[in-house]
């Protein structure tokens, strides 16, 4: 059974302090996206960067998305539905967060549609931690995005190469 996770659509790095054009244009297209996964019955997950003080990412960021404030909280265009997940994490890989692969595994969850940002960070390191556990991982490269066109090709590649993902259009993910 496959599900979709968003990762990190959250207005620190769409609009805010890590955010770009790029981020911001993904948007309606990962809504649509989203729309026509739930329209078929298929799960979607979010994790989000939730930090606290003295989170090790912070060292390598600064201050983003702190837990409970504005820039952690997923952009308006994008909130959860009803019977979407809602998982926090405090590092790139959302397995950090112990409770994702319960869940998951208790979902019969087996397939990962990653989509979100960004496609060199986030994205890329839950998509290892998850083919490291045994998932079959599809990055949605049209509902991904990273600062630039080559962190985000570079990140598409990595994952294809190094974990075998699928890189896939959005319009043959479903």
């Amino acid at each position: 059974m496959k599900a979709v996770m968003v990762v990190d659509m959250v207005n620190d790095f769409v609009t805010g302090k890590l955010g770009s054009p790029r981020s911001q244009k993904l948007v309606p297209r990962l809504k649509a996206f989203l729309e026509r996964a739930r329209s078929k019955g298929v799960l979607v997950i979010y994790v989000s960067d939730a930090h606290r003080p003295g989170d090790s990412e912070l060292r390598v960021w600064g201050e983003h998305s702190m837990k409970g404030s504005e820039g952690a909280r997923i952009v308006d265009e994008l909130i959860p539905e009803r019977g979407d997940l809602v998982f926090e994490k405090q590092w790139y890989d959302a397995f950090q967060n112990p409770t994702l692969d319960v869940e998951l595994k208790k979902r019969g969850i087996d397939e990962l549609l990653m989509t979100g940002v960004a496609t060199n960070i986030c994205v890329q390191n839950t998509a290892a931690e998850a083919s490291f556990k045994g998932y079959d991982v599809a990055v949605v490269k049209d509902c991904t995005e990273a600062p630039s066109e080559e962190d985000h090709r570079q990140g598409l590649k990595y994952m294809k190469t190094m974990y075998g993902a699928r890189v896939v259009r959005s319009d043959e993910a479903l």
